[in-house]
């Protein structure tokens, strides 16, 4: 798989959109190269996790192609993590040349809420006839693709008390994912679930990228994201139940601004923790 982590910030960005605190200042000062935009993560060009209001401009810094999108997994339906207003613009005048006219989007039952409300004004039959809402269950998996190659295994994520926000293990080829963003530790619940799922197949997660939103502060055991703390209660939790193997690889991502994500805390939390550090850009394979 290809991971290509184009936003890496959490919902109001990295400087964030209004504030003038030191550490906002500091990164605008620095330029570009500090900040982090929101949440979306493309695996294999085809798959996009999230699509943010930033989208347009992941495609412009870093190629991004949305015009290639065949599939969005969405998390959850707040505004960061879904921005439906774009897909208006996806087909009539506005997108020629379409590599591939079908697109679908995952998600809870709030999601295809939220796609209804943002497009009812302005979105043309012809443009929601190629656009396919799909209803996930937690803890029921789904198979979709050209050929079937991907396996989506929803989880149930520590994060809305006004939705189900969802988690993504996912499957392709034989190599396996685990998206761990915007949640706090894992439910019990969602422990159980993919331990099951991946002890009855024989198989580990290859790769992990965990919310990292409150950096090296521990988040605790009823909050709604995680720091780095956090981060390694959980590795271990994978490691005693065999979610993990001594091979899988660890990022981090979803920084807020609130706790000074700056390039060389980022690097710090590499040597410290083991993990890589996403930034805006960060492209992995495995």
């Amino acid at each position: 798989m290809k991971l290509q982590f184009l936003g890496t910030g959490a919902a109001e960005g990295v400087p964030a959109v209004f504030c003038n605190c030191a550490t906002c200042l500091e990164i605008r000062k620095r330029g570009a190269r500090e900040f982090h935009t929101r949440s979306q993560l493309v695996i294999d060009g085809e798959l996009s996790v999230d699509f943010p209001p930033d989208a347009y401009h992941h495609s412009l810094s870093f190629g991004a192609d949305l015009s290639a999108f065949k599939y969005i997994l969405v998390t959850h339906s707040h505004m960061d993590h879904f921005y439906a207003h774009d897909f208006i613009l996806r087909g009539y005048k506005y997108s020629d040349g379409l590599p591939k006219k079908k697109l679908q989007i995952f998600g809870n039952a709030e999601v295809k809420k939220v796609f209804e409300e943002c497009t009812r004004r302005e979105l043309r039959a012809d443009v929601k006839e190629n656009i396919e809402i799909v209803e996930l269950i937690p803890f029921v998996p789904v198979t979709f693709g050209d050929k079937g190659e991907y396996t989506v295994f929803p989880l149930k994520a520590q994060h809305s008390k006004t939705e189900t926000a969802l988690l993504y293990f996912l499957e392709k080829n034989g190599q396996t994912y685990l998206h761990l963003t915007d949640t706090g530790r894992l439910p019990k619940e969602s422990l159980d679930e993919l331990q099951a799922y991946l002890n009855a197949k024989g198989k580990f997660v290859d790769f992990v990228t965990f919310d990292c939103t409150f950096l090296f502060k521990e988040a605790g055991e009823v909050s709604r994201h995680m720091g780095l703390p956090d981060n390694v209660a959980m590795r271990e939790e994978f490691l005693r139940r065999e979610i993990v193997s001594d091979s899988t690889r660890y990022a981090i991502t979803h920084y807020s601004h609130n706790n000074q994500p700056f390039s060389e805390n980022l690097r710090k939390a590499e040597k410290e923790y083991g993990v890589i550090a996403a930034y805006d850009g960060l492209t992995i394979e495995f």
